[in-house]
This record gives structure tokens, sequence and C-alpha cells, in this order.
């Protein structure tokens, strides 16, 4: 038995030289930065390499969330945008509606203007011709009255003449003539 051992350890293995088993095309490539097109199959892993295709699956994964990351980031500030954008385009349409509101009124209020100042317009058309008329009538009035007053004054002063050429013919005063004046004044209202 212990022959047996001994004899086991003592012999010295026979050693080949170690020799790569023969593999395809495509497990020759070698993985750093080189790409298999889609479908086509995956290398056999060795377990020498097992540790470099963890990192390099590390790696990825770490890119991978990074890249979920980010897009979950550009994905909320896409929402933030938009949300902000809405809220924009509803105050903008708010301002919209005001100002249309505004313009509105502001038209009626113009037409209404439009519709007083035509009126007043009209109204003072109106008056500016009784002014021309009353005007002419008192020109006319005031000419009647000095072709009047100078034909009166004609009257009175050639009465006037009578009256002295009377007095002095009959002889008598103006004191008189006033007081026979006031006489007969004084006769005709005790009558009435």
């Amino acid at each position: 038995d212990c022959g047996f051992l001994s004899t086991q350890t003592v012999r010295e293995p026979i050693r080949e030289p170690f020799r790569e088993p023969v593999r395809d095309g495509y497990e020759r490539l070698s993985f750093s930065g080189q790409k298999l097109p889609p479908g086509f199959p995956g290398p056999f892993i060795f377990p020498e390499g097992l540790s470099s295709i963890e990192t390099l699956l590390t790696n990825i994964q770490g890119l991978l969330k990074v890249a979920i990351d980010n897009t979950r980031a550009q994905d909320k500030q896409v929402q933030t945008e938009k949300s902000e954008l809405k809220m924009e385009l509803f105050r903008e349409r708010e301002l919209r509606e005001t100002l249309e509101r505004q313009l509105t009124m502001e038209q009626k209020n113009r037409v209404l203007i439009q519709k007083r100042l035509k009126k007043e317009k009209k109204t003072k058309r109106k008056l500016q011709e009784a002014l021309q008329f009353e005007c002419k009538l008192r020109d006319h009035a005031e000419q009647t009255l000095q072709q009047t007053g100078a034909s009166d004054r004609a009257l009175c002063d050639s009465l006037t003449q009578e009256v002295d050429n009377g007095n002095q013919g009959n002889g008598r005063t103006d004191a008189e003539a006033a007081i026979q004046d006031g006489r007969l004044f004084l006769k005709t209202t005790v009558m009435y």
C-alpha cells in the first residue's frame, strides 16, 4: 500500500507542453474594442478570461446605469420644461384673452364716442344756424330801430319846431303851455 503511494510520489509526472485547443476564427478575435455583430454566437469563456469579462460586464452595467440615470434626468427635465411651457402658454392665452376683451371694449367705446361726436356736431350745426338766424334778426331789428329812431327824431324835431312856432304866435310862454297841457292831462284822467 505504502509502497504504491511512495512509488507514485517519487515518480515525476511526464510533462508535455500545454497546447491551446484549436479554436474557431471568431474565438481568436481580441475583444478589446471590437464588437460582434448581433446574433453572432459568443466565444467560449475560459476560466482565465473570467475576471476581465466580469470587469467588462460590471463596466457595462455601470454604463447602463449611468445611461438610465441620464435618461431619467432628461425625462424629468423634459417634463419640467413641458409643464413650464404649458404654464407659459396658459399665461399667454389669458393675456391674449384679456387684451382681446380690452380691445373689444375700446372698440365699443370708440363707436359710442363717434356717435356722440356726430350728435354733438349736428347739434352744434343747428345751434350755429339758429345763432346766425338770431344775428340776422337782431341786425334787422337794429336797422329798423335806427331807421325808426331817425324818423322819430325827425318827426320830434318837426313837432318841436311847430310847437315853438305855434307858441310864438299865441304869445304864450313855455311855462304856460306846460301848465295848460298839465290841466288837460288832469281833466282827462279825472274823466276816466
